[in-house]
């Protein structure tokens, strides 16, 4: 049996180099990050959170030379045979080599660490269980944030911190600065179902995934109050990561009452609401000079008691079901038949889709209206162009990491994610939602793993869609797969 010794070894003049750009080495660096920047990368493919971290980049295959001038070698390719190869032309030139996931092979591993000023705390399971190391490392962290280690305080803090958060309507990029701030210093995350699976595969910490839907309920309101203070009184920095904003029907209100009786503290991180992300991917303004100076905000449940206020502008939040209820209640209250009404289906992703019509029309129509779902009603919605700014961008899916051949002012971009790049460490993890390729204009496979995940899902691509390869490679695999 392998047994590692823990050493703390000078590296800040000595060059490290990771051969491979994605997500794994994407932790790894991480780490290294605390103690040297002298980092050198090495891949065909190269994602953009690292390529913004400024390292000296190499976009190239690997090969034996590579390894020359350097003291510490991560193997952090998804290719366990280039991994064993790096492994065997490191041990010719006398370097150690850490291949990721892999003990086996690893000469040394990579403990789960926790720095403060030059104190470091290291926590390993001699490679056996990275999932208890991160754990611990997790738990003394807490102990160091909210004990008497660091704080000199006498007393040790009796409970956690929770954060409220909202995570915007959909689009990953409209989470807020301090938001994502929050989200990599938490130790757990609990979220919701309408939350963005791209948003919550960003962070480190445990997920707990809380999602309830009407009718379809993983966790009740009840248990998720229990849960947020379960985890607080453990010590625990936790993330409470709800779609739109917390206070505007996220019951918001309800959680932070459960804290109070526990006296546990917390802070509440608004959200773009859905009403706004709607109005402005939709280019349907809420208030227009001459048009519209009230705007409500109104909810489409319960459907024997649904307030039509006397305001220009209604926004009804939660309508799937409840359509044509609102509709009636808006007709009983004298809404004109003529009066403009729109329904939008996933408000800011990529699979938004607007029903508009009028109040009349609307209401004799069959048409099907899937969550989530969001109503405007009024004379606004006459300024509704068509063909608006978010409709103009192609829909592009990436499977792969490298996404920077497609400009953000002509595309929005869709990151395939696959139940194979889900967070380890997570627990009651939700699964990710199935892709509408009926959205989606053109696909882009930038690497050969990229390609076999998405295959592994579906078996044939649209005809209407285009399909475009990093390489020749790649493009060979996708003939092989999609095209015999």
């Amino acid at each position: 049996m392998k047994s590692f010794l823990p050493l703390n070894i000078r590296i800040d003049n000595r060059k490290i180099l990771f051969v491979g750009g994605g997500k794994i080495a994407l932790h790894k660096i991480k780490t290294v990050l605390q103690y040297t920047r002298n980092i050198s990368i090495i891949a065909p493919e190269i994602q953009d959170e690292l390529h913004e971290m400024g390292f000296t980049e190499i976009y190239k295959e690997y090969e034996k030379s590579d390894l020359e001038g350097f003291f510490l070698v991560y193997a952090c390719t998804n290719n366990i045979e280039v991994n064993r190869r790096i492994k065997n032309d490191a041990a010719a030139y006398g370097i150690m080599v850490n291949v990721v996931d892999n003990r086996e092979l690893s000469d040394f591993i990579s403990p789960a660490v926790i720095k403060k000023d030059e104190m470091t705390i290291a926590v390993s399971s001699n490679g056996e269980n990275v999932k208890k190391s991160v754990e611990w490392r997790n738990k003394i962290k807490a102990m160091l944030q909210h004990g008497d280690f660091l704080t000199k305080s006498s007393e040790p803090h009796k409970g956690g911190y929770v954060y409220i958060i909202g995570a915007g309507p959909g689009d990953p990029e409209l989470l807020t600065i301090k938001a994502e701030r929050v989200l990599r210093e938490a130790d757990v995350i609990l979220y919701d179902d309408l939350v963005n699976s791209e948003i919550v595969d960003r962070f480190d910490a445990e997920k707990i995934y809380t999602g309830k839907r009407k009718d379809s309920h993983h966790f009740e309101q009840e248990a998720i109050n229990e849960e947020l203070v379960s985890q607080a009184l453990q010590g625990k920095k936790v993330a409470r990561l709800k779609g739109g904003d917390p206070f505007i029907f996220g019951r918001g209100g309800e959680e932070i009452e459960a804290l109070r009786q526990h006296g546990i503290r917390y802070e509440i991180i608004p959200g773009i609401t859905a009403a706004h992300g709607a109005s402005a991917y939709t280019e349907i303004p809420l208030t227009m000079r001459k048009i519209s100076s009230s705007v409500a905000f109104c909810t489409g449940h319960p459907v024997n008691n649904i307030q039509v206020p006397d305001a220009d502008t209604l926004v009804y939040y939660m309508v799937a079901s409840t359509v044509h209820e609102v509709l009636d209640a808006a007709i009983k209250k004298g809404r004109d038949e003529n009066t403009m009404v729109a329904i939008v289906q996933n408000a800011t992703r990529y699979n938004q889709k607007i029903i508009t019509g009028t109040l009349g029309e609307l209401r004799k129509s069959e048409k099907a209206v899937y969550s989530p779902a969001l109503l405007i009603l009024g004379e606004n919605i006459n300024q509704f162009i068509k063909d608006n700014w978010y409709s103009k961008k192609k829909k592009v899916l990436i499977a792969g990491e490298d996404t920077r051949l497609y400009v953000s002012e002509e595309y929005i971009k869709v990151l395939f994610l696959s139940k194979r790049e889900e967070c380890t460490d997570c627990h009651n993890h939700q699964q990710i939602e199935p892709l509408d390729l009926d959205f989606i204009d053109e696909i882009y496979f930038s690497s050969l793993a990229g390609i076999r995940n998405f295959s592994a899902f579906y078996k044939s691509i649209p005809k209407k869609i285009t399909v475009k390869t990093a390489n020749t490679e790649v493009g060979d695999e996708y003939k092989k797969l999609f095209l015999t």
